[in-house]
């Protein structure tokens, strides 16, 4: 396919992300989901590669790995102050039987 041949390297890559979540999605069912992941990734997609085409590479970049190293950052905070432990601790469960 041309036209994912022609794509700079950050929108292959969050093509390629779109890819899988839209494989989930169709395996749940999820038609909705899907048509909306579908939608706003294409545009998303098509933004990122843009913006390689205007020489701003490195905008692109920086747009695809901001989700990455936000996620990476909130999860090394909740595990440094040991958050599920303290979680776990105000919700109690009680099964009956």
């Amino acid at each position: 396919m041309r036209f994912i041949d022609e794509l700079c390297p950050p929108a292959l890559l969050y093509a390629l992300f779109l890819a899988i979540q839209l494989g989930l999605d169709a395996a749940d069912f999820a038609w909705v989901t899907f048509a909306w992941k579908f939608a706003f990734g294409g545009a998303t997609v098509f933004i990122l590669d843009m913006l390689c085409r205007l020489n701003l590479g490195i905008v692109s970049w920086f747009i695809m790995a901001v989700p990455f190293i936000v996620t990476a950052l909130a999860t090394s905070i909740a595990m440094g102050l040991q958050f599920d432990r303290i979680a776990t601790k105000a919700v109690y469960e009680t099964f009956i039987a």
